[in-house]
């Protein structure tokens, strides 16, 4: 910090801030007060003014208890692979957690006929996916009745929802496919995501089946600036007969 400079050492601070924020640094975490007060030597309102600011320009958010965290947050997935968000986002460090919006059961015709289900009553689990504070994704789960009744009274606030499938029904997906494709968000889907409209997501559109007999629908939208998926790949004569398919099999969100 330069104490001769016109400038108040609170922006000062800030422009310092905003040059590491672009040059990719705090995705991991955002310092906190104590420790910039110690490598800027400033005072803690010098602090809370240069972050009060950046707060105010949407690029972090502030929590009690919890530190402060940028809202450009971005979260990665490969793809390809079995993959759960709930642990994917835990291992990283980031606490996963979701807001129900509906957990009932319902009829739903269009979807029995569609898979050629005698019975027509579902399971419907509708949440919006955290991380940390991060709005992620919006989920909307459909699974037939007779799978699912023991998850009607689970709280899902903090659990996988393949987890409780196994643990309270004994029930394992064994197959399924999802296809990505991008949207744009209804009004009420921004307001729970945290985004004003018009505004991009990914649409993710999900069938699982268990020994061939339809296990679950889903769509979850998905923030687009907040997630992004990862694809490896290698040249088909690197590996010998084998071949790379583009299909994808993914699991659990």
């Amino acid at each position: 910090m330069d104490r001769e400079s016109p400038l108040p050492l609170w922006a000062q601070l800030l422009e310092e801030l905003r040059s590491r924020i672009a040059a990719g640094e705090f995705l991991e975490r955002f310092p906190t007060d104590k420790e910039m007060i110690e490598q800027y030597n400033v005072s803690r309102q010098t602090v809370r003014e240069a972050v009060r600011r950046l707060e105010l320009d949407g690029v972090v958010v502030r929590h009690r208890g919890r530190g402060t965290i940028l809202t450009n947050t971005r979260f990665e997935q490969q793809l390809g692979s079995l993959y759960s968000l709930f642990r994917e986002l835990e291992q990283k460090g980031h606490r996963q957690w979701s807001r129900v919006l509906t957990q009932d059961i319902i009829e739903d015709e269009e979807l029995a006929d569609r898979f050629d289900l005698v019975e027509t009553k579902f399971f419907i689990l509708e949440r919006v996916r955290f991380a940390d504070e991060l709005e992620v994704a919006i989920d909307s789960i459909k699974i037939p009745l007779a799978f699912a009744m023991p998850l009607v009274k689970v709280n899902f606030e903090h659990t996988s929802l393949y987890d409780e499938l196994e643990r309270l029904c004994g029930i394992t997906p064994s197959r399924g496919e999802e296809r990505i494709a991008p949207v744009l968000l209804s009004e009420s889907e921004a307001n729970l995501l945290g985004v004003e409209t018009p505004c991009a997501a990914l649409s993710l559109s999900r069938t699982t089946f268990t020994n061939d007999l339809l296990l679950e629908s889903r769509v979850t939208k998905i923030r687009g600036d907040r997630y992004c998926f990862v694809s490896t790949f290698a040249n088909s004569q690197s590996i010998g007969s084998k071949s790379v398919s583009a299909e994808i099999t993914s699991f659990e969100i």
